[in-house]
């Protein structure tokens, strides 16, 4: 953001040291070096001097950027997006190389892997990654209750799973004896427990790949949309935190939750 006459307040999310405040002097005038250096989702190699209450940016020297970020809205907002996530889950003054690895990792992605096909699912899978490098993931194969394996029953229609955001996973809905009621359950179909279940993968699979052949020609855009939708409620939950650049990126897809 705009800081003083010419310069510019920026965070810095850092391997070694989490988040960073610091000031980039000049960096709002057309010719400062520091200028391009310090949009959104360049890397560089900082020098800082410590100040009482900022740090100050002496010197940037670009490593590399995600230039494929800008060159469409929904792109950018999928970034965007990425970045208020980093911003709730960092810490100042502490070293998060796992999470700051998986985030570039995630950005490099939307950047050159992701479709319009399939850009929500790399949303479900960077949030999942991410809470999971911070101990906050979701459990997707074991029920919450009673730690048994629950897999998806495709040949039963009417078959359903509970998602329980307070107790951080699945719950077998035939099996909770004794339990009581469950607040703010949500009911997953097959499908839905299925693509959760591959976000633990390295990378996103394709779905045509470990669907059974009974479902393979019912899977729609739609279901990464609500995979993501269901891991961005958890992640905003746990975190308390909205994520406004999702709401952008919903509003150009036109989904209505």
């Amino acid at each position: 953001m705009a800081f003083g006459e010419s310069d510019r307040l920026v965070t810095i999310f850092s391997p070694e040291y989490g988040l960073i405040r610091a000031i980039a002097p000049g960096a709002r005038k057309p010719k400062s070096s520091l200028r391009g250096r310090t949009e959104l989702f360049v890397v560089n190699q900082f020098l800082l001097f410590a100040g009482k209450s900022l740090d100050r940016i002496n010197q940037a020297e670009t490593q590399y950027s995600y230039p494929g970020l800008g060159q469409n809205v929904c792109n950018l907002a999928a970034g965007q997006y990425l970045i208020e996530l980093i911003l709730a889950l960092g810490t100042e003054a502490s070293a998060q190389a796992s999470l700051y690895e998986l985030f570039t990792e995630h950005l490099r992605r939307l950047e050159t892997e992701a479709t319009a096909e399939d850009i929500y699912g790399h949303l479900a899978q960077a949030l999942f990654h991410c809470l999971g490098a911070e101990g906050f993931a979701p459990q997707f194969h074991h029920c919450a209750i009673t730690t048994q394996t629950i897999r998806p029953n495709f040949y039963d229609h009417q078959w359903r799973v509970g998602f329980s955001p307070e107790l951080g996973g699945i719950v077998d809905l035939g099996n909770k004896e004794g339990i009581g009621p469950i607040p703010q359950m949500r009911r997953l179909t097959a499908m839905e427990l299925s693509l959760l279940q591959q976000l633990n993968q390295a990378a996103l699979p394709n779905p045509q790949q470990y669907l059974p052949a009974i479902a393979r020609k019912n899977f729609r855009l739609w279901d990464w949309v609500k995979a993501e939708n269901l891991m961005r409620h958890y992640a905003q939950r746990q975190l308390g935190k909205s994520f406004r650049a999702a709401v952008l990126l919903d509003s150009m897809w036109e989904v209505d939750f």
